[in-house]
């Protein structure tokens, strides 16, 4: 990946260099110790990746990812910042950025979040190739064999997570069959078809579901607080959570309670399937 660096600290900024050509995360294309300069540079360059501070002389770190995302709204942020308030951290979450890295530079958590964030990226457009593909509907249907393949990818998924002995598990599993069948993304189509095929109600099915999600979903911050380059994380998580809600879930269990990660149907049902087409032979 190709990454911008904007901090207006250069000894900050050399540190991440040397961590992205050491740890060979990919190249840094270009960096700016002025942020007004940067956001000229970055919608010039396109930069995959653009790690940016938090507090800056000129304009701050959230309002240059605002001014950004305006024009290219597909750049991801990673902010690295020592500001622990929680308002102004929040605040940067709502301009767009994808994780918040504290400082002082932590070497291998900035490797560990620079490589999930990769795999998301690439999820990211998998995703958005399957969406574009408008094939005719006989090329889009998928045959009954290769549905019964994708059934044992799928147990294997929710297997890995936690989520099989749960009740919402094989409503998953039927949306998730249907998706594959019709080769279109989730929407309220597929959950009205596996509420069909049960004959139950789309409010009973997406409960169970989401009750289902939520399981993986503390199972895999579970696995993250042991190691979070672990299989569990790492070869799948990635694929239906996002950085923010993971951090999320295990900051609750740090605390012993709370919230935690929000879930998201139809992304764990996109990342699902896109799952699938990645281990596709």
């Amino acid at each position: 990946m190709n990454y911008y660096i904007v901090d207006d600290n250069i000894a900050v900024v050399k540190i991440l260099q040397n961590v992205i050509r050491v740890r060979q995360l990919g190249d840094v294309v270009g960096y700016a110790t002025d942020p007004e300069l940067a956001v000229g540079e970055i919608l010039k360059i396109r930069p995959d990746v653009v790690l940016v501070d938090l507090l800056m002389s000129g304009i701050d770190g959230v309002t240059l990812v605002a001014e950004v995302k305006k024009s290219s709204p597909d750049t991801c942020f990673v902010m690295i910042s020592k500001v622990m308030d929680k308002k102004m951290i929040q605040s940067a979450y709502e301009a767009g950025i994808e994780f918040y890295i504290q400082k002082p530079v932590n070497v291998i958590e900035v490797e560990r979040v620079l490589n999930g964030l990769e795999e998301k990226l690439k999820m990211r457009r998998l995703m958005t190739s399957i969406k574009e593909l408008i094939p005719e509907a006989s090329e889009r249907k998928e045959t009954a064999v290769s549905a019964s393949q994708h059934s044992k990818e799928i147990s294997v998924f929710l297997g890995m997570l936690g989520m099989l002995g749960e009740k919402g598990a094989q409503d998953i599993q039927r949306m998730a069959q249907h998706m594959i069948r019709s080769g279109q993304p989730f929407d309220r189509t597929v959950l009205e078809a596996a509420a069909a095929e049960v004959h139950d109600t789309t409010r009973n099915i997406e409960q169970r579901a989401r009750r289902a999600i939520k399981k993986g979903l503390t199972n895999a911050a579970n696995a993250a607080l042991d190691d979070y380059t672990g299989d569990i994380v790492d070869g799948y998580a990635t694929y239906v959570f996002d950085f923010k809600t993971l951090k999320e879930e295990m900051d609750a269990i740090r605390a012993g309670g709370g919230p935690g990660g929000r879930i998201t149907l139809s992304r764990f049902m996109d990342g699902l399937i896109a799952y699938c087409h990645s281990v596709e032979p």
